[in-house]
């Protein structure tokens, strides 16, 4: 398979795992943090099959660096969930997609990959995109641009930073390597995180809110684990920028998740789908077409 499939398997299923945590964000998830905790212990059951099939991979000192990436996850995840907790997941899901304008620079600066011109446009597009998708119609001008912004930039510097990272890495490991490290970086990240009790209360009761519940995490996790491996394959078979900029195309994929769950479970989801609004979002996802398009 290529990267270009590859990238389109990714976003498909980010783009579903953003439907899934809205849903439980909306409905039962108090603290972010214990929610993320609980998806890295479930992350863990599904990559106990690598080491058991391929050998531990362990290079030094690049296994270390695979580690660090598994925090820079926990770091970006985090800012996202908080995100998602105050904006529409289809405007989120735009938001996430202005990283590659830091890959962009991140690749050019440590990997030598040069920019051309319709690389510099197709950035500018995909920010302005990005602005567009988060103006709410209906607001006063202090309301009408989302607050999220603040949690988007943590997220946009630390995937960046972990997109150009697997790319560097995937020079010394195989792809199931990366994968397997980067996970026990996030369980070794995410650690810390269950030292209050009530963080690790509501964690622990994910794992006994039912059959349903455990089905709606492990689906969720998997589709993370493959997103995010179809992603690092990718990366290995092509340019990490068009990589990351192709993966822009989730914003279109979630739009089409949101508006048959309207269709079918009208409500949802709390998602602006007036007519002005869906303007609105139409164009965004224009802009950040034709910026993919110059930076592909």
């Amino acid at each position: 398979m290529d990267w270009l499939a590859l990238s389109l398997v990714g976003a498909a299923a980010f783009a579903a795992t953003g439907i899934i945590d809205k849903l439980l964000l909306g409905r039962i998830v108090k603290e972010p943090l214990a929610y993320l905790a609980a998806l890295v212990i479930m992350q863990q059951a599904l990559i106990l099959a690598i080491p058991l099939y391929m050998d531990w991979g362990w290079i030094y000192p690049q296994t270390l660096y695979a580690l660090a990436t598994g925090a820079f996850q926990v770091i970006l995840w985090t800012a996202y969930l908080q995100a998602l907790q105050q904006e529409e997941t289809s405007r989120i899901a735009a938001l996430v997609y202005v990283y590659p304008v830091f890959v962009f620079l991140g690749a050019l600066v440590f990997l030598g990959e040069s920019l051309q011109a319709d690389d510099y446009a197709g950035g500018a597009l995909l920010v302005c995109g990005a602005v567009l998708i988060s103006y709410r119609p209906g607001r006063q001008a202090s309301g009408c641009i989302s607050p999220v912004l603040k949690h988007m930039a943590v997220f946009w510097f630390f995937s960046a930073a972990h997109a150009l990272a697997s790319k560097y890495l995937l020079g010394f490991m195989n792809e199931w390597h990366l994968i397997f490290w980067s996970s026990v970086g996030c369980l070794l990240a995410i650690l810390p995180v269950l030292w209050p009790k009530e963080i690790r209360r509501e964690c622990t009761a994910y794992f006994h809110g039912g059959a349903y519940l455990l089905l709606a995490l492990f689906v969720n996790e998997f589709l993370d684990l493959l997103g995010r491996g179809a992603f690092i394959f990718a990366y290995g078979r092509g340019s990490v920028a068009l990589v990351s900029s192709l993966a822009a195309l989730q914003p279109f994929i979630t739009l089409i998740y949101v508006i048959l769950l309207a269709r079918f479970r009208p409500g949802i989801l709390a998602e602006g789908l007036d007519r002005e609004s869906l303007a609105i979002k139409a164009a965004a996802f224009l802009l950040i077409v034709a910026g993919v398009y110059l930076v592909s």
